[in-house]
């Protein structure tokens, strides 16, 4: 490079017009770079959502379109996104601290359930403690200590027999016993 520049008994001149186009050849190709990165994120954004099930499809915003009409976005973080939980709707809480005495691997550790009171933040939600749970926690809770109560339908309220006399009844370890027990 340094043949490139004419050598003057005064040539610092020439040296710094040298400069200055090497300055302005490099930022061209630092914004160039930066426009096809852009371009390459978007191409493989749309790759990536193409292959999404449509349940996650659905819970994507769709950016182009409402860019394109003009409609405001949320602009808050926890409004933008589809809550995971709704007030009101019943959770269980996993906490890591077990009583003392108690091991681990053996105690119970999803406690509850509690309701959902309010969304905090997109990963925290307060939870509604009743003065008589015997509970006493922070009650914002992040997200990952949460995990839906699912009704797996009602249980059966019809009696499956009508009446059992004791003549009826049959003990099965009575029959397993040796005889002269």
């Amino acid at each position: 490079m340094t043949s490139t520049i004419k050598r003057d008994p005064a040539g610092s001149a020439d040296a710094k017009q040298w400069r200055r186009e090497a300055n302005r050849q490099r930022e061209i190709a630092l914004q160039l770079a930066k426009e096809y990165q852009l371009a390459e994120k978007a191409r493989r954004a749309e790759e990536h959502n193409a292959r999404l099930s449509s349940k996650e499809q659905r819970a994507l915003p769709d950016s182009a379109e409402s860019a394109g009409e003009g409609e405001d976005l949320p602009t808050d973080s926890a409004e933008s996104h589809k809550s995971l939980f709704q007030t009101g709707e019943q959770v269980w809480l996993f906490m890591e601290r077990v009583k003392p005495g108690l091991k681990k691997k053996l105690a119970h550790r999803w406690h509850g359930p509690f309701r959902v009171k309010k969304k905090i933040e997109e990963f925290a939600y307060e939870l509604e403690l009743s003065d008589k749970s015997g509970y006493r926690f922070y009650p914002v809770v992040h997200v990952s200590r949460l995990k839906k109560v699912t009704d797996l339908g009602q249980r059966p309220t019809v009696p499956l027999v009508d009446e059992l006399s004791e003549n009826h009844r049959f003990d099965f370890d009575e029959e397993l016993l040796p005889e002269d027990s």
